[in-house]
């Protein structure tokens, strides 16, 4: 009984050991992150007031994928929580293991209305020559600007 109890025991540690490469293969080959960070909400005037958002994007995506296409539709709340405007932002090109800084902005909305940024959706990614459908899932959205960022 105690033999069939070591055997299994060490059958199970085998099975382990066989399955630990391929394990490790999949965690090797899972798509690079894309950090998204809402860095800084500043205010307008002119020509009409209203509010810049400024946008860092990382890419960690290996030397030949530069991002051709990153255009994300945006979805922003108000103080009150009730959707107040709805962009689409493009944040591309960034070549390959590089950060980029974008901004756009936003008139008739002051920033002290802004509760919230929503990625709503990713309308094109593009990542080394091919589009991507998993993009949403790559974005690593954080904010440093006091504001909510997320999917």
């Amino acid at each position: 009984m105690a033999l069939a109890s070591s055997l299994a025991r060490c059958g199970l540690v085998l099975a382990a050991l066989a399955l630990a490469p391929a394990a490790a293969q999949a965690q090797q080959a899972s798509p690079p992150a894309l950090p998204l960070e809402l860095n800084r909400l500043e205010p307008v005037t002119a020509p009409a007031e209203g509010c810049r958002i400024w946008m860092v994007l990382g890419n960690d995506a290996p030397e030949a994928a530069a991002i051709a296409a990153l255009r994300l539709d945006l979805v922003v709340f108000g103080g009150d929580g009730q959707i107040a405007r709805r962009a689409a932002v493009e944040l591309a090109p960034i070549g390959a293991g590089r950060t980029a800084v974008r901004l756009f902005d936003l008139a008739g909305l002051p920033c002290d209305r802004i509760s919230r940024l929503l990625v709503n959706e990713v309308l094109a990614c593009r990542i080394g020559g091919a589009d991507v459908a998993d993009c949403a899932d790559r974005l690593r959205p954080s904010s440093r600007a006091g504001v909510r960022f997320g999917l």
